[in-house]
């Protein structure tokens, strides 16, 4: 559980508990230098200096943060802290951290916290989406716009009165542009304002398909770094037999011939893996030669590099004679063997060398040492530049007006 699923339950839960008590968000909106948080962290704070859920760095500002909020709250106003992590923690805690970077935060009073869980649900979706937030010239801001979808006049919500300051005719390129990259930006508007655009990149979607030990490991780990998992089987006593966390879904696919009806209903974006794991080599097939045409980010077979070869072998078979050949760009998304070279043999080493070359996969990164790499650790983009094919259709120059709908009840 991650992100705005953990900032809104959190919320719920303080409300229930401590009505009384007002709560605050603090938003990470940039990093100048490095920083263990990146831009779009947010942490739950409330008046009394609780910090309720969430972090926005590796636990040096948390505390003098939440020690803001009761100010925050009173005022009814939010305010922009500026944190010099260089300098700026002997003077909070008495000592010097070292770090290198500064960090820019934005800490608003929450009096609605239900717009976190829609923005969750617009996540997982998985068809776009982006939370706007805006800084005004006077110091303060709000998170004030919710983007349901690819960007379109009609798909924005408005959650603050401040969204009425934004022209539609400037946001939707920039939403276009973030949604593009899956980058958070920040841009400059009129009257010395500022939008911070964050996208709702959806969680990778993690299908197994084998109810083995190995599985089970893969999901544990998986499904406690917010992914979407999914075990597929179609021996249904193996699946029930899986000791499993909440929220990991079982499957059955009764026979070969249901595999691609059964991958039309799960996820199968760039954000979304494979992982072949029933040590059948029909199975295996089957489902290799279903998933590398599809837009899949990875998938990736355990087993040997024999196995794993002939497996590729008879996949390129079976999709010439269909009409689609295995080219380059398919086998690039095909990892096999499975996992990072870790070291570890047990059935929970394999899974964490599997996760992590997932993970390494989806975040365009090499997976070696960070000693060894030579450019910033915490790899960022400037914000991108709007191209031409992302501008959007002319509009009048309006603000933004659309309603957000009525919540669910608390």
């Amino acid at each position: 559980m991650t992100g705005f699923v953990e900032l809104a339950r959190a919320a719920q839960a303080a409300r229930q508990a401590r009505p009384q008590v007002p709560l605050a968000l603090a938003t990470l909106v940039q990093v100048d230098g490095s920083s263990y948080r990146q831009p779009g962290a947010r942490m739950l704070v409330d008046a009394e200096g609780r910090v309720l859920a969430g972090a926005i760095s590796g636990g040096c500002l948390e505390g003098d943060v939440a020690a803001r909020a009761a100010e925050v709250c009173a005022s009814g106003r939010a305010a922009r802290l500026m944190y010099d992590l260089r300098a700026d923690l002997e003077t909070i805690w008495g000592f010097g951290a070292k770090c290198d970077g500064i960090a820019h935060l934005l800490l608003e009073p929450l009096t609605d916290w239900r717009w976190m869980a829609q923005a969750e649900a617009v996540r997982g979706r998985r068809l776009g989406g982006a939370v706007v937030t805006l800084l005004d010239s006077h110091g303060g801001g709000a998170t004030c716009a919710l983007l349901d979808g690819d960007p379109s006049p009609a798909k924005w919500h408005v959650l603050h009165d401040d969204a009425r300051l934004l022209s539609l005719p400037e946001l939707l390129p920039l939403a276009h542009s973030t949604m593009r990259t899956g980058h958070a930006l920040l841009h400059t508007v009129a009257d010395e304002m500022t939008v911070f655009i964050e996208p709702l990149v959806p969680a990778i979607a993690l299908h197994c398909v084998g109810a083995s030990r190995g599985a089970e490991a893969i999901a544990r780990i998986a499904h406690t770094m917010g992914w979407q998992v999914t075990i597929l089987d179609h021996r249904p006593a193996l699946l029930d037999e899986l000791d499993l966390p909440e929220g990991v879904m079982r499957r059955r696919v009764r026979q070969l011939e249901a595999v691609h009806s059964a991958l039309a209903e799960l996820p199968h974006d760039a954000r979304s893996a494979v992982v072949l794991l029933s040590h059948i080599f029909d199975v295996d097939s089957a489902w290799m030669t279903a998933t590398l045409p599809l837009p899949l980010g990875y998938v990736g077979v355990l087993g040997s590099r024999k196995r794993a070869g002939q497996l590729v072998e008879h996949a390129e078979g079976v999709l010439a004679a269909r009409g689609t050949p295995l080219t380059a760009r398919l086998r690039h998304k095909l990892y096999a063997p499975i996992g990072l070279d870790l070291g570890g043999e047990s059935p929970a080493s394999i899974a964490l060398a599997a996760i992590a070359e997932i993970e390494a996969v989806m975040h365009a990164r090499p997976a070696g040492f960070l000693r060894e790499r030579q450019s910033p650790i915490h790899s960022r983009t400037p914000s991108p530049r709007v191209l031409e094919r992302d501008q959007a259709p002319t509009l009048p120059e309006v603000p933004l007006r659309c309603e957000l709908p009525e919540h669910p009840a608390e």
